[in-house]
């Protein structure tokens, strides 16, 4: 089945295939229209339990360990799980609550279909893709666009558990609280681990080893 993802502003469904203009105030090229958060600690709460918690949960520690945003206990974004039906996607982003003035995000549910995902044939790595990339909406996200993007917020490939570097700059430049943008000490790719990993290739010299990714022969 070909994904597609919808998101929900409000309750409202509408297709993500919108164009982004400087009159939506976009700060990057994959930020979701205007929408931020006015901070960088935010409170999480995964909803459910078993396989989709363990998956949800380490989605949520990935993006906290690897941007600048901070996670705490709460409920101002849900991951959750469920069996939702022939909806037509595999994940979707929810925003419930915005300051209209700001364009700013208050809270949010990222939501994994299991109608689709469990016993569909898409496996582990595909699940914490579609998982990835909700939260990646919920943080104020969108998608990145051409299959050449190893990320998980590329919606034509469900490959990449992971989020790049260019996500986390991204995520430091539309949220309050964030001073700098680089890999933070969750990103694979830093700290030593570019060489040889194939999730490394991003064309980023990422922990300064001289090796620009995986593929490059001089590593």
């Amino acid at each position: 089945m070909y994904r597609i993802r919808r998101v929900a502003l409000s309750g409202t469904l509408v297709a993500v295939g919108f164009v982004l203009t400087t009159a939506s105030l976009v700060l990057a090229n994959n930020q979701w229209s205007c929408w931020h958060w006015e901070k960088n600690t935010i409170s999480v709460n995964t909803a459910v339990g078993g396989y989709w918690g363990s998956i949800i949960s380490s989605e949520f520690n990935d993006w906290e360990s690897g941007t600048c945003v901070n996670f705490t206990g709460g409920n101002e974004i849900i991951g959750d799980a469920g069996f939702y039906g022939g909806t037509g996607w595999l994940g979707i982003a929810q925003i419930t609550n915005y300051n209209s003035s700001q364009c700013a995000i208050l809270a949010a549910q990222a939501l994994m279909n299991q109608s689709y995902l469990d016993g569909g044939g898409y496996g582990e790595t595909a699940d914490r893709h579609v998982t990835c990339q909700e939260i990646g909406h919920a943080l104020g996200l969108d998608h990145r666009k051409g299959k050449k993007n190893k990320t998980c917020m590329n919606d034509q490939v469900l490959s990449y558990a992971y989020f790049d570097n260019h996500d986390a700059d991204t995520l430091a430049a539309i949220t309050v609280g964030c001073d700098s943008g680089g890999p933070g000490p969750g990103d694979p790719c830093a700290g030593g681990n570019e060489k040889g990993n194939k999730k490394c290739n991003d064309g980023i010299d990422n922990d300064g080893d001289g090796c620009i990714d995986s593929a490059d022969p001089d590593c």
